[in-house]
């Protein structure tokens, strides 16, 4: 009965011990309140507290990308933990124009401003266009909050090939027709006025939900096709984890950068990252469309992340057609991860693809980051019953300054159907 009592003792002992609380947290910071700093601080007081529970605390205020110090301490009494965060946050306003040459010479300028309300958020603001129209993009995030709105009119043609290929489209598709001149069919002009909204509104640390109704209304010559209104609403979740952040454009002026040393130290051990979503897209009369709209995507995106940061990524996708005319009918590119480059593809009612690439960083230091990620890809779509596969291999060479938010590098994609291949300078992306 003694050693009885005893383990008892020990049991609870220990668990006195392991079972630490936050009690206090306090903040100090520059421009915006300390509560809305320990509003977006995933630890509260009453919860218990574990290192990998703070480092992810840590983490999503990094993430914020406004601040150029960001400290932390910490002290324990009786296993009740007090937080200290020292914050110097500021705010950012930073423009960007670029110019892209081809066959099809496009421009465009941007300007993205963050923690001018002291809030810790974004605005963003984007337009461009060519000789085949322009498109605009603005927005908002705000703590749980994403809304934005775009524009886009296009005046193109829709080309038809042997083989099932349609042409991409869109203001800075650098696509040369004339290399495909031999294989056309016929050639339909065609207008879009297209406008989309989003509102995103993230309901734990890795959840979101989001809705966008969109007005698309488009004209083929002479009435052509499915001329007219295509408008659509799609509603879907998505689920994230230790996914790596986008564009930190307040780099410039030296806010964001508070956890680069951290990034610069190769990981204690392996780590894994997700992310999963589902979406339906659904249009009718109840919608002012002309036609029928009903579809289903899913995609999902698997992380692993060695100790010396390289990442090795696969990505499944999927997609539905239940109800759709030509315009909205799936896109072979739909399903595709996205690392190459193409000039045509397939329209059809479903749709599946799936790819893997390994992004090695040749060079890691104070200065910026060099990585070469080679990838392969491959979707198959459904044309009139059968289906068709589009794939890809080759390789992205991206370099990124600290201070300099947008990646820059070349893509070399080659296209493992018609044999083809393409090399292009590419602004942007993910490492």
């Amino acid at each position: 009965m003694k050693k009885f009592f005893l383990i008892l003792f020990i049991l609870g002992l220990v668990n006195g011990l392991a079972a630490q609380t936050v009690q206090h947290i306090t903040a100090q910071t520059t421009r915006m309140q300390p509560q809305t700093l320990l509003h977006r601080f995933q630890l509260k007081p009453g919860d218990s507290f574990s290192p990998a529970a703070y480092e992810k605390a840590q983490d999503d205020l990094h993430k914020l990308r406004v601040f150029k110090k960001l400290e932390f301490s910490e002290t324990e009494h009786n296993g009740q933990i007090d937080i200290t965060i020292n914050a110097q946050d500021g705010y950012y306003i930073f423009p960007l124009a670029f110019f892209t040459g081809g066959s099809k010479s496009a421009a465009g300028a941007s300007v993205v401003a963050g923690n001018l309300f002291k809030q810790a958020e974004q605005i963003f603001f984007f337009a461009g266009g060519s000789k085949d129209g322009f498109t605009t993009r603005k927005g908002i995030s705000i703590g749980r909050h994403l809304l934005t709105m775009a524009y886009t009119q296009l005046h193109f043609d829709q080309n038809f090939y042997r083989g099932g290929w349609s042409n991409v489209y869109s203001v800075f598709s650098t696509t040369d027709d004339d290399d495909h001149r031999s294989s056309l069919l016929r050639s339909v002009r065609a207008r879009q006025d297209k406008i989309s909204l989003l509102y995103n509104y993230r309901f734990s640390p890795s959840g979101r939900v989001f809705i966008s109704p969109v007005y698309n209304r488009v004209v083929y010559a002479q009435n052509q096709l499915d001329s007219g209104n295509h408008h659509a609403l799609t509603a879907g979740l998505h689920f994230s984890n230790d996914i790596r952040p986008g564009m930190n454009m307040g780099a410039l002026a030296g806010y964001g950068l508070t956890d680069k040393q951290k990034s610069l130290q190769d990981l204690p051990h392996a780590r894994t990252g997700y992310s999963a979503s589902l979406a339906y897209s659904g249009g009718g009369k109840w919608s002012d469309s002309d036609y029928a709209i009903s579809k289903l995507a899913a995609q999902g995106t698997g992380i692993l992340e060695f100790p010396g940061r390289h990442l090795l990524i696969a990505e499944v996708k999927a997609q539905e057609a239940f109800e759709a005319d030509f315009t909205d009918q799936i896109l072979s590119t739909e399903v595709l991860t996205g690392a190459g480059k193409y000039d045509r593809q397939f329209r059809g009612d479903r749709a599946a693809g799936a790819g893997i690439s390994f992004a090695y960083y040749l060079l890691r230091n104070q200065t910026g980051l060099l990585s070469l990620a080679p990838f392969y890809e491959i979707s198959y779509t459904r044309v009139e019953g059968s289906f068709r596969p589009h794939s890809g291999a080759g390789a992205n060479l991206f370099y990124r300054l600290w201070r300099f938010p947008l990646p820059f590098g070349i893509n070399y994609t080659h296209n493992l159907q018609d044999g083809s291949h393409q090399v292009g300078f590419v602004i942007g992306g993910a490492f």
